[in-house]
């Protein structure tokens, strides 16, 4: 990973990184089309750096606060279920916030 991008760290080994490389040498996925929002102009930068951190396993949760000392929990701080960046995307299932979209 180049230097300039700051992701030397991401996680390389993750499910999510090997599945979708798996997809891509079967021909499955479609290297272009699943990195066409990249040069969306309708996709903002905001949402663009989110999909970025969530692809490369870096989008901070309850594991990476554990990791970094700053919680010692795992569990999501508003609903007693596991925190994950798929937790964060697909919606909190905490009850006031249950339809919302996490941001």
């Amino acid at each position: 990973m180049h230097p300039l991008h700051n992701l030397g760290n991401a996680n390389t080994v993750a499910n999510c990184h090997d599945y979708y490389q798996t997809l891509i040498k079967i021909g499955t996925a479609n290297r272009d089309a699943s990195n066409a929002y990249l040069t969306a102009s309708y996709v903002s930068i905001k949402t663009k750096c989110i999909i970025i951190k969530y692809r490369t396993g870096t989008l901070y949760n309850q594991k990476h606060a554990v990791w970094f000392k700053h919680s010692i929990s795992l569990t999501c701080p508003l609903c007693p279920q596991l925190d994950s960046a798929l937790h964060i995307l697909s919606g909190c299932q905490h009850t006031q916030i249950k339809d919302m979209i996490t941001e």
